[in-house]
């Protein structure tokens, strides 16, 4: 039997789908399957999983070094569908997505002289990350890094912050000399100073940069994966120093210290390539509060069934995402990744035959073939302006960065009822309460029941680092404040020791949870257009199938993949 019979035999896929793509031939079964469709990466995945008891394979955290490379080259890893994952001894941990395949499994260990031992990860997975790895032309690949390591940056920064002279008060004079932001320029020391915290923050996979100007020092922080880690403190008399380069380099006006600001830095990485940094200022009482965005370095896939959607969710999302009409909503708070997800949405829309135009504020991915509108409220683009100028350009599909306003839902609603695709998002705790918020910034009900076809509410929890992953005693949940119905769901914990991969804290990554509601049915459209409440709507939503975020969470957790402590916060939200 290979991986198609196993797949029907599990009921993820029908004899006859099965045929046809026996008939349509390919490199790989499981790549015909999934690359036509027939099957979803993820329900692939799942069914071989529990069919040989075998782990899903982490292909964000691969322990391969350049040794192992050579051992097992990238003609081996394309000949065969399968990417080296962790050597330990004389074993070697291998990802395919065909693991009944013994002849394989032989031939990858004559070749690399290695037991050799499978685990689960599906077919484009695998490519993505075979280009990843071995450095070959990765569509959307983390940027390569140039310069120093991290312990070179913390010597940079230190002498930086030792040399860097005192400079309260900035002129244009300041700004006419200091040299062009490039990672090779490393002369002025607050130039270097900047320099090595952009590069230090890539390398840390953080999100944002906090400096934070306080009584007795000046303080940066890093937002890596979701959590606020302090990674230099020095002198408070380079508080003016350290603001001033900044505002320049992100072409702010230095002499106005009063109000808020917003700009942009571009990081040149190498000749081909560089990052976008969106920089806001926020005057204190202390001096000014600079935070820097890491833009465009999210997870962004090729398609929606790449995100992690359980199955009956990924089928809702999937028949939303063809519907050449109405509005798909996603929903979270700020760093959520609700951008990640619109934008893997757009990838997998983006065809030459369809016309895209997206509205934001700021544009945190770029697209070829996307018109992409930077919204700049103080010259009156505003999110409803650039719509009203939308509904001129002949879309297909309209992405709104956000609706804030009733203006911009208005219009949304308008263009997702008159044969358009939109996408937006909210800032609301849940989907229920998502439809409920349109009504109150004044939507009529019975246009929020025929405009909106899916709200997806989503999270981001912190994963355990694989490398030093161990299980917990299930004792630990005596411990817990948590509902005893809620613990007695639990079977299963997990926990990270701690190694040099994590930096300690036994987490490494983070992955989405999501609440999928469609609104479809007639008792969910009737529920919309009486003036339900989120709860009533909730409780529709529920006995249609809709998972909780909490139930997504608990899931998690019972996979080994997070930790009770990670999906507390989103269990006691609900």
């Amino acid at each position: 039997m290979d991986v198609g019979d196993h797949l029907v035999a599990a009921g993820v896929l029908t004899a006859e789908k099965l045929a046809e793509a026996r008939a349509l031939g390919g490199d790989s079964l499981a790549g015909t399957l999934v690359d036509r469709r027939m099957v979803s990466e993820k329900d692939l995945v799942e069914a071989v999983a529990k069919r040989f008891n075998l782990e899903r394979a982490d292909l964000e955290n691969i322990g391969v070094d350049a040794e192992m490379l050579k051992v097992f080259p990238e003609a081996l890893s394309k000949q065969t569908g399968t990417l080296p994952l962790k050597r330990e001894g004389a074993s070697l941990l291998v990802a395919t997505s065909d693991p009944a395949n013994e002849p394989l499994q032989d031939k990858l260990a004559r070749a690399t002289g290695c037991a050799v031992r499978f685990a689960i990860a599906g077919p484009k997975a695998i490519e993505r990350a075979r280009a990843a790895l071995y450095g070959r032309k990765a569509a959307r690949a983390a940027p390569v890094i140039p310069g120093p390591q991290l312990k070179e940056l913390d010597q940079i920064l230190k002498r930086a912050a030792e040399e860097a002279a005192p400079a309260p008060e900035a002129t244009d004079g300041d700004a006419r000399n200091l040299p062009k932001l490039e990672v090779r320029d490393l002369d002025a020391p607050v130039v270097r100073m900047v320099n090595g915290l952009l590069l230090k923050a890539m390398r840390m996979r953080a999100s944002d940069i906090h400096i934070e100007p306080m009584e007795d020092a000046l303080r940066v922080r890093f937002r890596v994966d979701g959590m606020m880690q302090e990674v230099l403190r020095m002198s408070k008399e380079l508080r003016g120093t350290l603001s001033s380069c900044v505002k320049i380099m992100s072409g702010m006006d230095i002499a106005e210290r009063r109000v808020p600001q917003d700009g942009g830095i571009k990081l040149a990485l190498d000749e081909k390539s560089a990052v976008d940094f969106r920089v806001s200022s926020l005057p204190g009482i202390h001096g000014e509060k600079i935070v820097m965005r890491v833009l465009g370095t999210g997870d962004l896939r090729d398609s929606v069934d790449e995100l992690g959607f359980e199955s009956r969710a990924l089928e809702l999302v999937r028949e939303a995402v063809n519907n050449p009409c109405g509005m798909i909503l996603v929903t979270g708070p700020t760093g959520s990744g609700t951008t990640t997800t619109l934008y893997t949405i757009l990838n997998q829309l983006n065809q030459m035959d369809v016309n895209i135009v997206t509205a934001e504020d700021p544009v945190e991915y770029t697209l070829a073939g996307l018109t992409q509108v930077h919204v700049r409220h103080q010259t009156g683009l505003t999110f409803d302006a650039a719509l009203r100028s939308f509904l001129r350009q002949d879309p297909d599909i309209i992405l709104v960065g956000e609706m804030r306003d009733f203006e911009t839902a208005s219009i949304a609603v308008k263009a997702a009822l008159t044969g358009h695709l939109v996408l937006s998002t909210l800032h609301t705790n849940d989907a229920p309460s998502t439809v409920v918020r349109l009504v109150d910034m004044g939507i009529e009900p019975y246009l929020v029941a025929s405009a909106v076809k899916l709200v997806v509410a989503q999270r981001l929890v912190r994963k355990i680092c694989t490398n030093c992953r161990e299980e917990a005693d299930l004792a630990a949940l005596q411990r817990s404040d948590l509902d005893q119905g809620i613990l007695s769901s639990i079977e299963r914990l997990c926990r990270g020791r701690g190694c040099e991969q994590c930096g300690g804290s036994g987490y490494r990554g983070r992955l989405p949870v999501f609440e999928v509601m469609a609104v479809k049915s007639k008792e969910m459209k009737r529920a919309i257009t009486e003036g339900g409440t989120e709860v009533q709507v909730g409780q529709i939503g529920r006995r249609e199938g809709m998972h909780t975020l909490a139930d997504c969470a608990i899931e998690l957790v019972n996979r080994g993949v997070t930790t009770l402590e990670e999906a507390r916060g989103i269990i006691l939200a609900e």
